[in-house]
């Protein structure tokens, strides 16, 4: 119907919406990515960690160490 007032909901916001979309998509997939791959080298750091923190405790003269609640 010409001289119709009838405009879409989203009119010219669509491409910004599209835009903003794939850019938070991308950036999910990039923290996600980035967690997984520091998450290696970090896990055997905390390995090491925890291992010398059981061994100093083993090598103590205390034969009955403290328990912390």
């Amino acid at each position: 119907m010409p001289g119709g007032m009838t405009v879409p909901l989203l009119f010219g916001w669509e491409f910004i919406l599209t835009g903003l979309v794939v850019v938070v998509v991308v950036a999910v997939a990039f923290v996600l990515v980035s967690a997984n791959r520091s998450d290696e080298g970090e896990r055997s750091e905390w390995q090491a960690y925890l291992d010398a923190r059981s061994r100093r405790g083993r090598d103590s003269d205390d034969p009955a160490p403290e328990r912390v609640s």
